[in-house]
């Protein structure tokens, strides 16, 4: 059997190295930490002086990606009325469905619209819709018993 003193001497040694483990690895922790760099911090959309008066269909549209669009068209939406944004929403959505060069691809009708304002792109498509063609109406034969005078 093993006595007390070779037992507390192993198991002094046995402290010993896994607290000598444990610094080791918070050490290269550390180290690791102070090598990898700081993410960089998210842009934050700062306030926009109002050069545009409050009107946020004068601002351009980021068409860089489709993460900068839609981070463009929240920007609008904030300097817009709710119904001047609905005018400019309906207008992309007709372009996603109706332009041929787009044909429902996001990154294409992005890119098209890319620096144009919101009354550019309502224009665009102001200029696009064709009005419905009026059919005459039918006129009914005059008939045989009435006299015009």
């Amino acid at each position: 059997m093993v006595s007390k003193k070779y037992f507390l001497m192993g198991f002094l040694a046995a402290m010993v190295f896994l607290a000598g483990c444990a610094g080791s690895q918070s050490q290269s922790a550390a180290a690791k930490a102070e090598k990898t760099p700081e993410p960089a911090a998210p842009a934050v959309d700062t306030e926009i002086v109002d050069v545009y008066n409050g009107d946020g269909l004068k601002l351009p549209l980021d068409g860089s990606s489709v993460d900068a669009f839609n981070a463009s068209m929240a920007r609008v939406k904030r300097y817009t009325t709710e119904i001047d944004y609905q005018s400019l929403n309906s207008a992309i959505g007709y372009m996603m469905v109706y332009d041929l060069e787009v044909r429902g691809k996001k990154e294409v009708l992005v890119g098209k619209l890319n620096g144009k304002t919101g009354y550019e792109v309502i224009d665009m498509i102001d200029t696009q819709r064709v009005a419905p063609e009026k059919k005459p109406t039918p006129k009914s034969p005059a008939e045989s018993k009435t006299i015009d005078t």
